[in-house]
């Protein structure tokens, strides 16, 4: 029989951790991330979520069960770090860079596999005035417990 247990919020904080630690800049600004957005923050901000996950028969074995989780960086950038989609794609070059320097060191579990799985930047079509970047940056962590 195998152990089931979700591990997002051990891969959540390891993610926190990578990124927070050492304070990410990118083009003079620091970079914010955010589960939940307070009220008024100021753009830019990136927000860590929407984290799904499934049982992997590929990383499981006899007594313990694997996961293949996704989590989600949405980015929210405005005008003010520039017009155009180049600061949001600064922004999530330097997300990624930061977070596929290494292996995450997930407590409680071995870290099997960690790539970018998709990215996107669109102009956000409910505030048109804002020219609003929404960049959108799918990750894909391989885990089982320990």
């Amino acid at each position: 029989m195998t152990t089931r247990k979700l591990g997002f919020s051990a891969l959540l904080k390891a993610i926190y951790k990578r990124l927070m630690d050492t304070p990410l800049s990118c083009n003079d600004e620091t970079l914010l991330f955010y589960n939940h957005v307070p009220e008024n923050t100021a753009y830019p901000y990136h927000v860590i979520g929407k984290l799904m996950g499934v049982p992997s028969a590929e990383f499981t074995t006899r007594d313990t069960a694997g996961e293949d989780n996704a989590f989600q960086i949405d980015s929210w950038v405005d005008r003010t770090s520039g017009l155009g989609d180049k600061a949001c794609a600064d922004m999530q070059n330097a997300i990624i860079q930061r977070l596929t320097a290494s292996a995450l060191s997930i407590t409680g579990y071995n870290s099997i596999h960690f790539y970018l799985d998709y990215s996107n930047i669109m102009l956000d079509p409910d505030h048109p005035e804002l020219f609003l970047r929404h960049g959108l940056l799918r990750f894909r962590q391989g885990m089982s417990p320990i």
